[in-house]
């Protein structure tokens, strides 16, 4: 039986003025899948772990597919170096990056160098040529305002990040928050400031001014990490399933990468572009695979983080456009998200989130929205509940 598990990133979203983009939006397809599947909801973490931090798609999706989040968990700098397919060593620190903009006092403007990407890519080639801080290291622009750096030595990677969160700030100073990072926090710093030194005035930059473009003269640091886990045991072998991920570059492709799963690279493009070629490759990869699992990012999850509570009803209302063609499935369509995206508070929140599995029985549910699915007969669902359930019954 063939399966595609739709990861729609940021989804769900807490209402405002008892309204949500998933409930409001123009979704016949959705909808004519739910009428004619299972609804209900998912807990994908524990409501333990959102209490000591805000969790990130990476944590989510190790639990998406089924592992224990707590015992399985990494931070996600070498996350994103294996996601970009950069040979990564354990040991090695590696820091998930953001291009910002910052002012001549170093106040962050935009801390996503207004989520445009122009020019980043010859920036990055600039700065691994004449940025030396005397250690071997791999930066790379990895998906949009977004980067990596690996420094190829081993070390600690108890350091701070040196993003305030928020615009209008100042940006911190990468430190040890332990004796023996010491080394680490200075190469960290030195390879900011080097950059920021080096890209003021680039000219891709002076270009991204004239264009009307926030220039991307900073790299906020953050989520230092030095070792990667196995995944244990790999999903394919546990559910005895061919599998690949669908995805862009980055944390959710590693983290099925590390679970035993063959990749895809979405290729960047605007949101349109990029529906059409996931849809197009479900198909193709639907031949030489069982499982392909998608993780549709875009301007859903950006436009909450934005707090674009309309741009995120188109997001999904262009999602459910592609959702005709499975109304001819025959294998089974799971459509679910790893976390609520607040629109009104721009920031990952706790609790439950809409699921829908088509193929495999029906309930009474006839919409898909955070209101509707409780009333689904997929009654209080983990990751793990939703994988037996779909493999094994």
């Amino acid at each position: 039986m063939k399966t595609v598990f739709l990861l729609i990133d940021g989804m769900a979203d807490l209402p405002i003025n008892g309204k949500t983009p998933l409930s409001i939006a123009e979704k016949p397809n959705l909808d004519w899948l739910a009428s004619r599947g299972c609804t209900g909801e998912l807990l994908v973490a524990p409501k333990s772990m959102w209490k000591k931090e805000v969790l990130g798609s990476h944590t989510l999706n190790i639990a998406l597919l089924g592992y224990d989040p707590k015992k399985f968990n990494m931070a996600r700098g070498p996350l994103e170096a294996i996601g970009a397919d950069i040979p990564y060593k354990q040991g090695h620190l590696a820091l998930r990056c953001n291009f910002a903009t910052v002012d001549k006092d170093l106040v962050v403007v935009d801390r996503r160098a207004g989520r445009n990407f122009y020019g980043l890519d010859e920036i990055a080639q600039y700065i691994n040529s004449h940025v030396d801080i005397g250690v071997e290291y791999n930066f790379m622009r990895t998906y949009g305002h977004r980067a990596v750096l690996v420094l190829k030595h081993e070390l600690s990677d108890k350091i701070s990040s040196n993003d305030p969160n928020v615009e209008g700030k100042k940006v911190g100073k990468v430190s040890a928050t332990v004796p023996d990072a010491l080394i680490s926090a200075k190469l960290v710093q030195d390879f900011v400031e080097q950059t920021h030194s080096l890209i003021e005035y680039h000219p891709k930059n002076a270009e991204r001014i004239e264009k009307g473009i926030p220039p991307a003269n900073y790299l906020l640091v953050r989520q230092p990490g030095n070792r990667i886990v196995e995944l244990t045991p790999k999903f394919t072998k546990k559910w005895k399933t061919k599998a690949v991920v669908l995805a862009e570059k980055g944390a959710v492709k590693a983290t099925c990468m590390l679970a035993g799963f063959d990749a895809v690279t979405v290729p960047e493009a605007d949101f349109e572009k990029t529906l059409d070629f996931i849809f197009e490759k479900i198909e193709e990869l639907l031949i030489e695979y069982n499982l392909v699992y998608v993780h549709i990012k875009g301007p859903i999850d950006e436009a909450a983080h934005d707090g674009k509570f309309e741009e995120k009803v188109k997001g999904i209302e262009a999602v459910d456009r592609k959702l005709e063609a499975f109304k001819n499935f025959k294998g089974r369509l799971i459509v679910t998200c790893d976390h609520i995206t607040s629109t009104q508070l721009r920031r990952h929140m706790p609790g439950k989130v809409p699921l829908l599995i088509y193929g495999k029985g029906k309930d009474r549910v006839k919409t898909f929205d955070e209101f509707s699915v409780k009333k689904g007969k997929l009654k209080n669902f983990t990751p793990k509940k939703v994988w037996r359930y779909v493999f094994k019954s």
